[in-house]
Order: C-alpha cells, then sequence, then structure tokens
C-alpha cells in the first residue's frame, strides 16, 4: 500500500530528470510518484516556444484532479516549478507542498541561462553522452524569447498564490545556489500563511538540490515532512532512515 501521491514537478527547460534521485528515494518510502514533463518541454525548441504558463500548471493541476478523492496528494516543486507548485495549491485540495530552491529572485536572462548551463555541465558530466550533454545545454542555451515571458508569468502566479496558502509548507535551498538567489526561500517562507511550515537552508548545496553533494539531506528533510504532517505515511521499518 502507498502512502499517498507525490507529484514532483520540474524546472523551466528542464525535465523529470532533475527529481529522479529524490523520486526513488519517495518509492522507496511507498509514496507513489509522477513526475509529469510540463507541456511544451520535450525535444523542439518550437514546442517550448509555443507553450504557456496556463499549460505548464494543467500539466499537474491533470495528476492532481486524478487522484482527488482518492489518496493524499503532496506537491514537490524545483524551481519554476515550486512556484507552478505553489498555484495548484492555491487552486487544488492537496495534502502538502515542498517547494525546493523556489525560483523569485533569479538572474537576468542572459545570465541564467548561461548559470543553467554551466550547472547541467557540472551535474550530468558523468551521467550523460558528450552528444546528450550537448544537446541539453543547446536547450537551454536557445530558449525562445516567448518562453522566458512565460516562465516570468508562472513565477508572478506563483509568488501571488503564496499569501492564500495555509496547507503544511516545506522549503529548501542550497546556500550556494547559482541561478536562484537563496532569500527567495526566506521570501517564500515568510509569504506562506501556513501554521505548518518549514525552511532548510542547505550549506554549501548549488541549484541542482536533487544531483548535490546534499542531496541525500534533502531527501530526508522531505521525507521527514511528510511523515511530520501525515504520521500515517510513516515509513516501515525497513525504510527507516538512520
Amino acid at each position: 500500500m502507498t502512502a499517498g501521491l507525490c507529484v514532483l514537478v520540474h524546472g523551466f527547460t528542464g525535465s523529470p530528470e532533475e527529481l529522479t534521485p529524490l523520486a526513488d528515494r519517495l518509492r522507496e518510502a511507498h509514496y507513489e510518484v509522477a513526475l509529469p514533463l510540463l507541456a511544451g518541454h520535450g525535444q523542439a525548441k518550437d514546442d517550448l516556444r509555443r507553450a504557456t504558463a496556463s499549460a505548464w500548471i494543467q500539466s499537474v493541476v491533470s495528476h492532481v484532479r486524478a487522484a482527488a478523492g482518492t489518496k493524499p496528494v503532496h506537491l514537490v516543486g524545483f524551481s519554476m516549478g515550486a512556484m507552478i507548485c505553489a498555484t495548484v495549491a492555491r487552486r487544488q485540495t492537496v495534502a502538502s507542498l515542498t517547494m525546493l530552491a523556489p525560483a523569485v529572485y533569479y538572474a537576468g536572462p542572459t545570465q541564467m541561462f548561461r548559470q543553467i548551463a554551466g550547472v547541467i555541465k557540472d551535474t550530468w558530466a558523468t551521467r550523460a553522452t558528450p552528444g546528450q550533454l550537448r544537446q541539453r545545454i543547446d536547450k537551454v542555451a536557445n530558449t525562445p524569447l516567448q518562453s522566458l515571458m512565460q516562465f516570468r508569468r508562472a513565477v508572478q502566479l506563483g509568488k501571488s498564490a503564496l499569501p492564500y496558502l495555509t496547507l503544511p509548507v516545506c522549503v529548501v535551498h542550497g546556500e550556494k545556489d547559482e541561478v536562484v538567489e537563496p532569500r527567495s526561500a526566506l521570501y517564500v517562507h515568510g509569504a506562506v500563511q501556513s501554521p505548518v511550515k518549514e525552511l532548510h537552508l542547505i550549506p554549501n548545496a548549488g541549484h541542482m538540490l536533487c544531483y548535490s553533494a546534499q542531496a541525500n539531506q534533502v531527501a530526508d528533510i522531505v521525507l521527514n515532512f511528510l511523515e511530520r504532517i501525515d504520521p500515517s505515511s510513516k515509513r516501515p521499518p525497513d525504510c527507516e532512515m538512520p
């Protein structure tokens, strides 16, 4: 029996792979996991150009509605995905919201894309072939201007949703984030009205939290948060963390 559904939402120009290590840990703890690919985030550049913030939000809403009334749904968003999850949490009934490196304050477009490309190179260098790595970096570097406008809209919608959130919220951010300023986490934690909320700033961790040297710590934080808000989801003894 699963302990509920965790919907993990990736970031701008990214893919579900950004959250795969965390997804694996959640499955080990008997959670059901969904890793939606946001609209337009396939291989074709034109697909991303045509995608809208509303379509990205709908990519997540469809998973939440499919599970409505059958199991608790926990949203876990990374970077822009965290802001999308905040919007969804305002509009849909979900059990909790975890925001990893929420994209409230970020660098200018050119610098942001350069930084994202650098982070991808550093974190995927040992996992991908040179061709795959080049393709991923090129995708970031050639992001259409229209998509950037939709990214900004997604961030603004998420910020607007924060003061209306009263569900349990967990915010996690690396203090060495190269893409999104760590003060974003402080903003989110202060803006939400949730009586149950947590803030975790991870020393020495960069933007790609799930691939950083502190990835296990991040996963522990998320799992412990889920257990505290829903004791019935407590992992069986063989899954307990030391």
